[in-house]
């Protein structure tokens, strides 16, 4: 089999099947901010063949200092389009799919749905903030069966070497995520949610927003560590069959 040479690298490390495998995957990225941006470019850097990425957002000029495809010029631009472009220019023949909503509870159709070539995502990443939803979306990839990779809080921590993946049954200190264990279990769900998550206590917040609410600092170094953590997972499971891409 012969691939485009730029996914040399990738072949020479984990081989002709690997590489295979790779390009088999259909992966859906919920949430495109500075965790789902840096997941999805390092996956289709790697040679994932079929990817959908799911967000409602704009480009604001906060989002500058740690996401990618934010810049000054694609401030108001929709963050799903800014990366289909991106990432086309990295991968020309990459098969990749936009949605640009929010995924609400009972909304789930653009997560599952099948890909053009008829093939239903194996592997879902979660990278949301809104708890709701994100709870929505766990609960439902653990009840459809589809694997599925969670960020964690990213925000307010200084420190990738203090970051963590497991599952969400054995994760500590990250509030958000003992908030959605705790939502979880009210949906019996205990177990099958792997995560990237930080053992970091999270700063103060020390700036006011202009609408009053608390700014969320955050930097590159860690929310695109979580999101290479998430990536990195992902990769390994695929190679050692815990996901099968057929």
């Amino acid at each position: 089999m012969t691939f485009p040479r730029q996914f040399l690298r990738v072949e020479t490390l984990v081989g002709e099947n690997g590489l295979a495998a790779f390009r088999k995957a259909h992966v859906v990225i919920v949430g495109y901010g500075a965790v789902g941006s840096a997941c999805t470019a390092a996956l289709v850097r790697s040679g994932i063949g079929h990817v959908r990425i799911i967000d409602a957002d704009v480009y604001d000029v906060s989002n500058i200092n740690r996401q990618f495809g934010a810049s000054h010029r694609t401030i108001g631009h929709s963050k799903v389009d800014v990366g289909k472009a991106e990432l086309l220019d990295l991968v020309p023949d990459l098969d990749i799919e936009t949605v640009q909503r929010f995924i609400r509870e009972g909304e789930m159709e653009d997560v599952f749905a099948a890909f053009a070539d008829g093939v239903a995502p194996q592997i879902v990443v979660d990278a949301i903030d809104s708890v709701d939803a994100k709870t929505a979306l766990l609960s439902a990839c653990v009840q459809n069966g589809t694997r599925v990779y969670s960020s964690m809080g990213a925000a307010r921590k200084r420190h990738p070497e203090m970051i963590r993946f497991d599952d969400i049954s054995k994760t500590s200190v990250c509030p958000l995520a003992r908030e959605i264990r705790r939502r979880l279990r009210l949906a019996d769900i205990h177990e099958g949610v792997a995560c990237v998550f930080s053992v970091e206590d999270a700063a103060k917040p020390t700036k006011p927003s202009p609408d009053k609410r608390p700014v969320l600092g955050s930097l590159m170094t860690v929310t695109a560590a979580f999101g290479l953590r998430l990536a990195s997972e992902i990769l390994n499971d695929i190679l050692e069959s815990r996901v099968v891409c057929d």
